[in-house]
């Protein structure tokens, strides 16, 4: 089996809770919905990568991606140190693997491209920081060559993580993939994107 992205997505009554003041329970679905099939979308569009795997959070989470060519598991542990074990055991016969966030609605198969290119030699880590020092995506090669660690500062993380397998590691910057939609103003600055938004 060759490249496996992993997509993790969190359980849907949990996702965006700090859009709670912009958007109603409804409003934060149709927003998770519109983002993570912009994700897919670029998935599949992605030469490289030959499958594509969503670990939702939960049955509500898994449905979102009814009509994708993506495989699903569901892990009902909250957290993505949970989210992440699982995808890694189900990817295990993966070549390598693509972490990608279920919340880059500007992500291309363009720019899932560039980071499988940036991670064709094995081994490497691949890091895409997104704009506060997380990971937008993490490319490793072998799959499971380092393990995961996100979170606040992930990026440089995981960086530090190679570092300590002594595989090399890279950083590399793609704008459409370090903007992550967590708050509302990062709402605001997609909104005329988002066709499911109010007023579109």
């Amino acid at each position: 089996m060759g490249l496996t992205a992993i997509v993790p997505v969190k359980a849907l009554h949990a996702a965006k809770g700090r859009m709670a003041g912009e958007l109603d329970p409804l409003g934060r679905r149709e927003l998770v919905s519109w983002m993570l099939d912009r994700v897919l979308a670029a998935c599949a569009g992605a030469p490289s990568v030959e499958r594509t795997l969503v670990v939702a959070g939960d049955a509500a989470s898994a449905a979102l991606v009814a009509g994708h060519p993506v495989d699903v598991v569901i892990e009902a542990v909250p957290g993505l140190a949970a989210a992440m074990a699982t995808g890694d055991r189900v990817a295990g016969g993966a070549t390598a693997t693509l972490v990608v966030a279920a919340d880059l609605p500007l992500a291309t198969a363009a720019d899932l491209q560039a980071v499988c290119d940036a991670g064709s030699r094995s081994p490497c880590v691949v890091v895409v920081p997104t704009r506060d020092g997380g990971t937008g995506a993490l490319l490793r090669r072998p799959a499971g060559v380092v393990g995961t660690a996100f979170g606040p500062g992930s990026a440089a993380a995981h960086l530090r993580l190679a570092a300590a397998a002594r595989v090399p590691g890279r950083r590399l910057e793609i704008d459409n993939l370090a903007f992550d939609v967590d708050t509302p103003r990062q709402l605001g600055m997609v909104r005329a994107r988002w066709r499911g938004g109010p007023g579109e």
